[in-house]
């Protein structure tokens, strides 16, 4: 497989935090009372951010690991370095946050609770949350990162997918194969989950945080590297028409004929508009190229974005839970800006460990 070392993937990860930054502000502020509030929101809720991240992880991380099939340690530690050190810098952050507003308490710091929620988020268990958390904000401090849960969970997995199912010197139809029973299993999984267990149950919100929940964003991410060099003639070059596709299918399965939710529906729409979802994001990847460097410039915003704005969103909540259009504009700049800062200071430098540490 060829790419080009210049693609947009900064760009689309950016657009896609933005996307989740706006639906979670217009649902937990009831920004829907602006006159097109509710028009908007349906508009972000139809074109999901995490499984854009999550069908770019698949691609770029298997494409990353594929040629570096014997470095593991490498890895391993590149997929840490990304997540992890702006991922405890929001965790301070967060935590000051609480302090400010009078939730953390000594006697509270001291407990069982506390010092298991603190062990989840330094780990990968970040969805965990506390009663002692549940009267600020929206109930959660960082509701958000469940998705990073996911993420790393993947990580773990792919390299065992490497190391016994897609192996070397096995043919690209048995991958292919491979991958297709993984993306079978994944959605069975998915629709089982959803048909036994209510969605209020603890058995429904543990489950649906395991890694077989979402496998098959990530899998189709993979089989669009695998296939790339079949598929590149549809897709380089041709972004705004997959975007064109992926509107008017929503538009007309979703807004007109009522057919299916969005694209995490494990129905046969879902599934479709899923895929459309994924080769317009790699399609627009790969189209005007130099477009996310221009306006960009290299800094890529979107973890800072993403990790960044539940922590804001529930500091201003637990304020004033209705706030006006302008106020949630100054708060949307602000995290941008944390985001920048988060970029320039803490994500930008510690990339840099990737070329210097040997391994």
């Amino acid at each position: 497989m060829t790419y080009s070392r210049e693609n947009n993937f900064d760009l689309i990860r950016l657009v896609a935090a933005i996307q989740v930054m706006l639906f979670h502000g217009f649902t937990f502020f009831n920004m829907t009372n602006v006159s097109w509030g509710k028009d908007f929101q349906m508009f972000v809720y139809l074109l999901p951010g995490v499984p854009i991240f999550f069908t770019i992880s698949g691609f770029l991380i298997y494409q990353s690991l594929e040629r570096n099939r014997t470095r593991l340690k490498k890895y391993f530690v590149n997929r840490g370095l990304r997540i992890y050190p702006a991922l405890y810098v929001c965790l301070a952050f967060t935590i000051l946050l609480l302090l400010i507003s009078g939730k953390i308490y000594w006697p509270l710091i001291f407990s069982k609770s506390f010092i298991g929620w603190l062990g989840a988020q330094l780990t990968f268990l970040q969805f965990l949350k506390i009663p002692a958390f549940e009267s600020w904000g929206v109930g959660h401090p960082n509701g958000s990162l469940w998705s990073i849960s996911v993420e790393v969970q993947f990580y773990l997995v792919l390299p065992l997918m490497v190391i016994f199912l897609l192996k070397e010197k096995t043919s690209l139809r048995t991958k292919n194969l491979i991958l297709a029973a993984i993306v079978a299993i994944s959605l069975a999984y998915n629709i089982w989950v959803k048909r036994t267990f209510p969605q209020d149950t603890p058995e429904f919100k543990l489950l649906s945080l395991f890694i077989l929940e979402y496998l098959y964003f990530f899998c189709t991410g993979i089989l669009i590297h695998l296939n790339f060099d079949f598929l590149k003639k549809y897709l380089v070059g041709k972004g705004w028409i997959w975007i064109l596709i992926f509107v008017l299918f929503t538009a007309i399965f979703h807004s007109w004929l009522n057919l299916f939710e969005n694209v995490y529906d494990a129905s046969i729409l879902g599934i479709i508009g899923e895929i459309i979802l994924s080769l317009a994001t790699i399609s627009a990847a790969y189209s005007m190229p130099s477009l996310s460097k221009k306006l960009l410039n290299g800094n890529d915003l979107s973890y800072g974005i993403y990790i960044y704005h539940m922590p804001v969103f529930n500091y201003f909540y637990n304020q004033q839970p209705n706030i006006t259009l302008q106020k949630f504009i100054v708060i949307c700049a602000a995290i941008i800006f944390i985001a920048f800062l988060s970029w320039r200071v803490v994500e930008k430098n510690v990339l840099k460990l990737k070329t210097k540490i040997q391994l």
